[in-house]
């Protein structure tokens, strides 16, 4: 296959993957404490100064290389809800929850109350508190500071556990909103935002952005495309002029 067509084909996937990445990120834009994943070309671009290691009786095949594919943590728009059970970081940190896997983090902060009042994300995992616990709420006002710590009716319930983890953050996503360890050793430190009562973090989507980014994926395609069709007459063109000599 020529080398140019080995090019043009690796644009059309990798146009693809992004647009894949481009279509979860819109689905999302209304996805409490989402954060947005993001596709750069430079990883695969990089093979022009960079050749893959081959054995020395064969050549490599020009193929871009594996795309860079990572996540945007950059804080969502915080909004007041007035709803005593909706919480936002302001700064950096995440909520704990207890997921049948383990912990689980995010910064998503919809929490709700169970049957047996437990607080819980809007998936029914449980809130951690300190020390690992859940916290259970019964009664009528419910006052959280900015550290975490939930009174009801004026008396102590626990405390919301917020934590955070060295940058740049090693995190896979598990969910919309739910982030754990690539390193399943991983440490997390104390957090050092503070939790806002009331207040919702929003995606971190832009709409605009993204959409611009669809357009411009979309003609990248379609160029890949021709080039491809290209390639495929003039090999076709050469295969019919010899056939005739």
């Amino acid at each position: 296959m020529n080398s140019g067509m080995y090019s043009a084909l690796s644009g059309n996937l990798a146009a693809m993957k992004r647009m894949d990445i481009i279509s979860n990120n819109l689905a999302n834009v209304n996805t409490p404490g989402f954060k947005k994943d993001k596709m750069t070309f430079e990883g695969m671009l990089s093979s022009a100064t960079m050749p893959p290691a081959v054995p020395a009786s064969m050549t490599a095949d020009p193929i871009l290389q594996k795309e860079n594919i990572y996540i945007d943590y950059a804080a969502g728009p915080v909004s007041q809800t007035g709803n005593p059970l909706d919480m936002a970081i302001d700064g950096d940190g995440f909520f704990v929850v207890s997921t049948p896997d383990g912990p689980a983090y995010t910064r998503q902060g919809n929490f709700r109350l169970s049957a047996d009042g437990t607080l819980v994300t809007n998936d029914n995992f449980p809130v951690q508190g300190q020390g690992g616990g859940s916290i259970r709420i019964s009664g009528s006002r419910i006052e959280i500071d900015s550290k975490g710590v939930v009174n009801v009716d004026g008396t102590p319930a626990g405390t919301i556990s917020m934590v955070d983890f060295p940058k740049p953050y090693a995190l896979t996503k598990t969910g919309s909103a739910l982030f754990v360890p690539t390193n399943a050793g991983a440490t997390p430190q104390a957090a050092k935002g503070e939790l806002r009562q009331a207040h919702l973090e929003g995606s971190n989507v832009e709409t605009i952005s993204e959409m611009v980014q669809m357009i411009e994926t979309s003609r990248y395609f379609d160029a890949c495309q021709r080039t491809i069709l290209s390639f495929n007459d003039m090999t076709s063109k050469a295969a019919n002029d010899l056939g005739k000599l």
